[in-house]
């Protein structure tokens, strides 16, 4: 379903061939298709590489700047430049920057990966006699053989210390799973929690024996130079990634040419809770107040929405197009229609203003969820906005 309103949105229809906006243009899994950079570490919510793709397409043109202010996993980012455009990405969550810069700085070169990756096992081996399992949180410790927790909490000391971002979004990307290529003890892969009843110690001893991170983290270096997709069109263009309230970017004014983002669903997702072993080890050790700052109560939502649509104003260039993926909410019986809310406030914006030009409609299919048979977002709407 398209959304059309009036006299000048409909003049922006003509002119952008809103037909082209189509959902069977990013049917089906992605995942064979698209970067394996983009599967470098797990995220609820992750945004579909293959709609970005068609957004980019759509609403850029090579050579742009795209900014992505609430960029997540940093899907955006790394499509911005694999098709040969400038990518700025930003979102307040360690987690997630830490993963958009370790796409965006990511060698271009395999060998040159793993030669860093050598560099800091050889260093995590001297270190990891000096780490005391004790004295890490006891729901921490759960989670992994104490061995393994040595050279894992010795290699992000290292890989913090040598700014390797990249190596670090792989070591997080590997850090739970029941699979024997990841480092922690039978457990969830998007969220942590183990499955002992699943996978009961007596019955499964090989699941909780020590588990080295050198074979681990090398092999995950390999998968993600499976398909890389550096091609003529990245060499030239610029990745950036901030950590900053999506309020108040370190951007200048009128500096991006298209905006393409999720913003967060109205409280629907608990990105720091889902992420909390992971943000532990980047050094987090409070997941519950970091919470609070990354999901939004509807009682401060529409007013900090408000801020963010005036800075994504401010930057945007003239005529610059401003893309938004927004799910609607259902709770208690009834349903938040996130996308017209937003379409609406960004009418209250005073620097010019951005102009609905179409809300498309997307019913999102029980496979495509991280959390099966939820009721919480069924639609995924794209609200198309132009600044006057």
């Amino acid at each position: 379903m398209i959304v059309v309103t009036t006299g000048y949105q409909l003049r922006l229809f003509e002119q952008i061939g809103y037909e082209k906006l189509d959902s069977s243009l990013w049917a089906g899994s992605f995942n064979a298709r698209e970067s394996s950079m983009q599967q470098l570490a797990p995220y609820v919510g992750k945004l579909k590489s293959g709609m970005v793709r068609v957004l980019i397409d759509l609403y850029s043109k090579p050579g742009d700047v795209i900014l992505d202010p609430f960029c997540g996993s940093g899907v955006v980012p790394l499509e911005a430049m694999i098709a040969g455009r400038h990518a700025v990405g930003n979102d307040l969550s360690p987690y997630a920057y830490v993963i958009t810069k370790g796409k965006l700085t990511a060698p271009r070169h395999k060998i040159e990966a793993l030669s860093k990756a050598i560099e800091v096992i050889s260093e995590v081996e001297h270190r990891k006699v000096n780490v005391n399992p004790d004295a890490i949180p006891e729901w921490v410790r759960r989670f992994f053989h104490p061995e393994t927790l040595r050279e894992i909490v010795a290699a992000f000391e290292v890989l913090k210390e040598r700014e390797e971002l990249f190596l670090m979004a792989c070591l997080l990307g590997i850090l739970h799973h029941v699979r024997p290529g990841f480092l922690s003890y039978p457990a969830s892969h998007l969220t942590p929690y183990l499955r002992l009843r699943k996978y009961p110690p007596e019955q499964y001893p090989t699941m909780y024996a020590y588990r080295d991170l050198k074979s681990r983290l090398l092999a995950k270096i390999e998968r993600a130079y499976r398909r890389p997709l550096f091609t003529e069109a990245t060499n030239g263009v610029t990745g950036q990634a901030y950590q900053v309230n999506a309020m108040n970017l370190p951007l200048e004014s009128r500096s991006v040419d298209c905006i393409i983002s999720s913003p967060p669903y109205f409280g629907a997702l608990d990105y720091a809770r889902d992420n909390r072993l992971r943000l532990w080890f980047l050094g987090v050790p409070d997941w519950k107040k970091l919470d609070q700052s990354l999901t939004a109560s509807e009682q401060v939502y529409l007013s900090q929405m408000l801020e963010c649509l005036k800075e994504m104003d401010r930057v945007l260039k003239d005529s610059g197009y401003c893309v938004l993926m927004l799910g609607d909410v259902e709770r208690n019986g009834s349903r938040k229609h996130t996308a017209n809310i937003i379409s609406e406030l960004a009418a209250q914006v005073t620097h010019g203003g951005m102009g609905t030009v179409l809300i498309y409609s997307d019913e999102i299919p029980d496979i495509r969820r991280s959390r099966r048979r939820t009721k919480t977002t069924r639609y995924e709407r794209i609200l198309v906005m132009r600044k006057a």
